[in-house]
């Protein structure tokens, strides 16, 4: 039986799916992109849309864009008013080759990285249904070197404002956004962006050869239904980044209410893992903000092998001090319906693969969150434990890869699991229970004997049910 929780997460968010289906059917202005023709221009690519397309956008409330043999080409970005829908159901739209901006954001974006956003002007009811959605890249771009927010500065100076954004379609700062039934394709950076989002929908959407993130969801948001999403991307299926670095966030704050159902990972996407990131972030005036995630769902989920759930800085030089930051906290999160064949450690380093007795531990689920309480329920799980004698359920608590003199993780850092209930767990194909070694905690003493490497994970209690 689900729990009282459980149940009102979906109730809530099946009725604010519901909401926001019946105000894009209160949109009844209509046209057809084609009747913009007049405004396309041809290029060495074939015929851009892009003034055509902002054009029908600014003057219109549903925009049809009709398949057609010849994609529909993008140079620069299209801004996307509040009531807006996109029907482009069989239609390819591209970013011409080189461009570096990204292709559509709503009109009211804001910058949260300094300190919290204005929501005086917040933009509401946008969704996009259909349609094939392209770049033209055959690698990852790096950040700020493509998807960028605008173009470079006039002196060609690369000026990065949003500095955090690098992705195809930016959504911030918006109450009720609805993506559904959309393939990407080719992307150099994140597929889809957002923060500061109240009531998302993320339905049915496909990823192919998508090279970064596929949907990058970042902080201060709340009721996000995302089922159904697959393909092949080079990073993260979906990403649940409450904290972020600078260069890949502008939204911080605590995400509430979610479900995930339905995520299958292609074989060919090159890191098998699914990011959730709890984190403290601190504005510029010393502020802080815990970026947590509580009463979430992720079920039905196959192609992963690790779901990381851990605050991480950026790699830094052992004596100097991290980026500032710090745990975050989350509770209510329930993980069920899952399949992981753990065939290896996602970071590959040599303390995992050789399974280092202190620093070797890896998991399928990586916890180093202040966690109230988690559940895990049937979940299939293979190990191979005769290669990684270290290799578990879940683990709680640090990490440490030294590579040289520099620290990739935060070996100083300590956190908490209040209650971790089990049920219906598989290992190896076989029904496993009261087995608490499938939980690792990890403790480390001055690791790096640099004085900032201490830290441990705690399980209050562990149930099997």
């Amino acid at each position: 039986m689900k729990t009282e929780i459980q149940t009102a997460i979906l109730t809530s968010l099946e009725q604010m799916r519901a909401d926001n289906l019946a105000a894009i059917g209160r949109l009844t202005d209509t046209v057809s992109l084609t009747a913009y023709a007049s405004l396309t221009r041809q290029s060495a690519h074939g015929t851009v849309w892009t003034d055509a397309l902002q054009t029908a956008l600014r003057e219109h409330q549903r925009i049809l864009i009709p398949p057609a043999a010849e994609p529909y080409w993008i140079d620069d970005t299209v801004t996307v008013p509040s009531d807006r829908h996109i029907e482009a159901e069989g239609a390819t739209i591209r970013l011409t080759p080189g461009c570096e901006v990204l292709m559509l954001r709503n009109e009211h974006t804001e910058d949260g990285t300094h300190a919290p956003i204005s929501t005086a002007e917040r933009d509401h009811n946008i969704s996009i249904r259909g349609g094939r959605w392209e770049e033209s890249n055959i690698r990852r771009g790096g950040y700020g070197k493509c998807c960028r927010y605008t173009h470079f500065g006039e002196d060609d100076d690369r000026a990065r404002p949003f500095f955090g954004v690098s992705t195809c379609l930016l959504f911030n700062n918006i109450t009720g956004l609805t993506l559904t039934d959309m393939t990407f394709a080719h992307t150099a950076g994140f597929c889809v962006q957002t923060g500061d989002l109240t009531n998302g929908v993320f339905e049915n959407i496909r990823f192919e050869e998508c090279f970064a993130d596929g949907l990058h969801l970042n902080g201060n948001s709340e009721n996000l239904y995302i089922r159904q999403i697959s393909g092949e991307v080079g990073d993260d299926l979906v990403a649940l980044n409450m904290y972020d670095w600078q260069n890949s966030s502008v939204n911080f704050g605590p995400t509430r209410n979610v479900l995930c159902d339905g995520l299958d990972l292609a074989a060919a996407s090159p890191y098998k893992a699914l990011r959730i990131e709890p984190g403290i972030y601190t504005y510029d005036d010393g502020t802080t903000v815990d970026c947590g995630l509580f009463d979430a769902i992720i079920r039905s989920v196959r192609g992963i092998a690790t779901f990381k759930m851990y605050f991480q800085t950026p790699a830094y030089t052992i004596g100097t001090a991290p980026e500032r930051g710090g745990v975050g906290s989350s509770d209510n999160l329930f993980f069920e319906n899952i399949t992981v064949d753990l065939t290896g450690p996602i970071d590959r380093f040599a303390e995992y693969m050789n399974s280092d007795p202190v620093r070797g531990t890896f998991a399928a689920f990586e916890l180093g969150s202040h966690i109230g309480y988690v559940s895990f329920e049937n979940i299939d799980l293979t190990l191979y434990k005769d290669r990684y004698p270290l290799s578990c359920l879940a683990c709680i608590g640090p990490k440490s890869v030294r590579v040289g003199e520099r620290e990739v993780f935060d070996p100083y850092l300590t956190s908490h699991v209040g209650t971790v209930v089990l049920k219906n767990i598989r290992i190896n194909g076989e029904p496993v229970r009261d087995d608490n070694s499938l939980i690792r905690t990890i403790a480390f003493d001055d690791i790096n004997a640099d004085g900032n490497s201490t830290g441990c994970g705690t399980v209050k209690e562990i149930l099997w049910l």
